[in-house]
Order: C-alpha cells, then sequence, then structure tokens
C-alpha cells in the first residue's frame, strides 16, 4: 500500500474513533469497525467497543473459528477502546462482540459485527445494467452479477469503492431488481459471490458499474413548463392583489377628502353678533337707547376679497317719516356682508 494512502487511512481511522469518543451522546454499548466491516485480504482493520461508565474490564470475542478473546484494560474513564487487526485473513472474518466487566461480573456485550473479508476466492464477477446503465426516474433496471464459477449466494454494493464497499445487499439469485429509480440510487455499484456454507468470505469484487440516473428532454420541458406557469400565475395574483388595494385606498382617500372639505367649511364660517336696538311695543314711546338688543347671526366671508362693510341704523316706528341718516355715531353698527 502506497504511504499516503496508508496515511490518509490512518488519518480517517483517528478522525472517526475521535467522533465516536467524544461525539456520542449515548451510553449504550456498540461495537464497529475501521474503515470498514468488509475488508480485503491482507488489509488493517481497527475493531471499536463503546461502553457504559464504570467499566473495570473489557473483552473482544471472535466467535468464528473455535472462539478467541481479545481482552483489555479501559484506562481511566476511556468508555471506547479499539483492537486492531494489522493483517486479517479468512480466519479473521466471521462475527465479534465485546463483553465487559462490571460489579465483579461479566455483566453485558454488545451487538454482533460481522466482518467480512473479500478475494479469498479468486474468481472476478461481472456487472451488467439491463435495459442500460443509463435511465430516467421512475423507470426499472436490472442489474446482473454474473461470476466465473457456481456460487449460490450474491451480493451487491453500493457506494464506498471496491476496496471498502458499503449497502451490501446479499440474496440467492445474481439478478438484482431496482423498481421506480430515484435520483438519489445513481452512483457506483459492485458486486461479489459467495457460498452460504462460508457467507463471510467473498469474491474478488466485480469492475464497479456507475448508474446515471438523468432526467429526460420532456419530463425536463415539462418541470422548467410546470415551473414556468406557476410562477406566471403567482405574479398575476400579486398584481391582482395590488390592484384592489390600490382601489380601495383610492375609494378611502375619497370619502376622507368629502368629509375632510366639509369640516373644514363649517369650521370657517363662525357666526358674527350684530346688535340692534328691539323695537318697543309699548304705545307710551321709545325705550332708552340702552334698551334690550336684538342678535343676528351672519356667517363669515372665507375670502377677505368678497367682503363688503354696510352701515345699519337703527329705526323706530314713528308718526312720519324720520331721516333716514342718523347723526349719532354711537347709533351706527358695522356688519360683515358676503356678496356670492
Amino acid at each position: 500500500m502506497a504511504p499516503s494512502l496508508t496515511l490518509l487511512l490512518a488519518f480517517v481511522s483517528a478522525l472517526d474513533d475521535k467522533i465516536w469518543a467524544h461525539g456520542a451522546s449515548s451510553s449504550s454499548p456498540c461495537i464497529w469497525a475501521v474503515p470498514g466491516a468488509v475488508i480485503p485480504n491482507g488489509s488493517s482493520v481497527r475493531i471499536f467497543c463503546r461502553v457504559p461508565p464504570g467499566v473495570t474490564a473489557l473483552r473482544l470475542y471472535h466467535g468464528e473459528p473455535g472462539g478467541r478473546w481479545h481482552e483489555r484494560l479501559p484506562e481511566g474513564a476511556q468508555d471506547v477502546v479499539n483492537f486492531s487487526l494489522p493483517k486479517v485473513t479468512q480466519l479473521d472474518a466471521g462475527k465479534y462482540f465485546c463483553d465487559y466487566w462490571k460489579q465483579r461480573s461479566w455483566t453485558g456485550q454488545t451487538e454482533l459485527l460481522e466482518l467480512v473479508v473479500t478475494g479469498i476466492y479468486k474468481d472476478q464477477p461481472s456487472l451488467t445494467a439491463h435495459p442500460s446503465a443509463q435511465t430516467v426516474p421512475g423507470g426499472n433496471l436490472t442489474l446482473q452479477c454474473q461470476p466465473v464459477s457456481r456460487y449460490d449466494t450474491y451480493i451487491l454494493c453500493r457506494g464506498g469503492g471496491d476496496s471498502f464497499p458499503q449497502d451490501c445487499s446479499p440474496q440467492s439469485h445474481s439478478s438484482f431488481l431496482i423498481s421506480f429509480v430515484s435520483l438519489d440510487q445513481a452512483g457506483p455499484y459492485t458486486c461479489y459471490a459467495t457460498q452460504s456454507i462460508s457467507p463471510h468470505l467473498w469474491t474478488l469484487p466485480s469492475n464497479p458499474l456507475l448508474l446515471s440516473v438523468k432526467l429526460s428532454l420532456d419530463v425536463s420541458t415539462a418541470i422548467v413548463a410546470s415551473a414556468a406557469a406557476a410562477f406566471l400565475l403567482l405574479v398575476l395574483l400579486l398584481l391582482l392583489l395590488l390592484l384592489c388595494l390600490r382601489r380601495r385606498r383610492g375609494k378611502r382617500r375619497a370619502a376622507y377628502d368629502g368629509t375632510k372639505g366639509q369640516m373644514r367649511h363649517e369650521s370657517s364660517s363662525p357666526p358674527v353678533l350684530i346688535h340692534g336696538e328691539s323695537e318697543d311695543h309699548d304705545a307710551q314711546g321709545a325705550e332708552p337707547e340702552a334698551a334690550r338688543q336684538r342678535d343676528t347671526l351672519v356667517p363669515l366671508a372665507e375670502a377677505p376679497q368678497e367682503v363688503t362693510y354696510a352701515q345699519l341704523h337703527p329705526v323706530r316706528p314713528r308718526a312720519g317719516v324720520a331721516p333716514l341718516l342718523s347723526q349719532d355715531p354711537e347709533a351706527c353698527v358695522y356688519a360683515t356682508l358676503t356678496l356670492s
């Protein structure tokens, strides 16, 4: 293995160890492998065990073949312990679990980890797609894993490359049907073959098959047209809403201007009091000058240019005709008249 690749794997393993050790919020026991549970023959792998607090001893159990124990003592309050397998062989394949010592007994264990070693069988199957490796969403696709020799179990793996595959699905026949293909199912696929009597020992991986899922031209056109129609409908609704709001504001403003003008006209015509002498209904003669006065209300004109002043003379009913002009200046009263 190249030194740069070894350094990269070591960095990824250290980072994964730190994430699991410090980022896990649950203290429930668990087990996992880095870089993965499917390892090529001759590669290295590390198996991690996380245990609850208070554990004083820990051991890794390998159930096949014959059963083996790898014991380890946690350091201080350490809750994640790793076991290194520097060069895996077919003897390292099988099921693993972690058992821990707490309160004077082996009180618990983790779930099982199934470690697979590939390349034990030197046959390399081929992987093909039918009708094609390029398809559209919603269609059906068949991936055919065809080995050179006869096997009874076939495994299709997605992602991870041919060295450390992920999301592997075993079955008893070589045809893998993918119904209603979606965009997220695109990517590289590999397949393996094995015997049911040794399910943890696989063949060499097939060459990767890149599955491409793309929208067809008709589908793309329909999506673009639908989006454009929806956008146009939204714009029309917004314009209609703005038009309704503008019309309503215009009606409110017209009503407000009419009310405001009426209030201004009423407030601009204050009454003016004109004093005049009241007529005496007594037949014996005239009352003195300080008799009761009659009040008459005359509105003021708004524009001073239209104001005309008139001189009024109080007149007493007498026998004969009295002169219209009065010589007494105090008997004159000035009033404001509005010429329309």
